[in-house]
């Protein structure tokens, strides 16, 4: 860099007049001013109350964005929930049903996920278990067929339970 310096001042700077050399000189120290002027002081004394308006509100983002991160590891530290085989799914349904004196016929299916049926059941009565199912044990419907039976209130259940990753 320095001989690619001297060898510039030798071809153009020492070619030129003593004159020449104090004219660029002067133009430089009134043009150098200007310069820096325009393009150093000028833009950001412009950007200035813009920055001062836009402050506040990128400080409230960033407190929220700090907020938000410690409720996402809040949440990434608390406990996930059990997936149940089918067999522990099922144990767990027949247990549920005989509290609710439910008469139920459980047969475990695909993964995760259990079939239950019975031929006549109070409508009111299926629709509270399935509530406290889902509330203590985190198992819900992944599909039903409910008829109504003759008689008023009674219907016929064929369901599938889970409660698979995907609750």
């Amino acid at each position: 860099m320095k001989n690619l310096i001297t060898k510039l001042k030798a071809e153009h700077w020492n070619t030129l007049s003593a004159t020449e050399q104090k004219t660029i000189l002067r133009g430089a120290w009134v043009l150098l001013p200007l310069l820096a002027w325009g393009v150093l002081w000028q833009p950001a004394h412009d950007a200035l109350p813009k920055l001062q308006t836009t402050l506040p509100h990128l400080r409230a983002q960033a407190a929220q964005m700090q907020s938000l991160a410690g409720q996402a590891q809040t949440l990434r530290q608390q406990a996930q929930l059990a997936v149940l085989d089918s067999d522990a799914l099922r144990t767990a349904v027949e247990k549920s049903a005989q509290a609710a004196n439910l008469p139920l016929l459980v047969v475990p299916d695909e993964q995760n996920s259990v079939r239950i049926s019975a031929e006549s059941i109070p409508f009111a009565q299926w629709l509270q278990w399935l509530h406290v199912l889902k509330q203590t044990q985190h198992i819900r419907v992944s599909s039903a067929m409910l008829v109504s039976s003759s008689e008023p209130g009674m219907v016929k259940v064929q369901a599938t339970l889970t409660n698979g990753a995907d609750l």
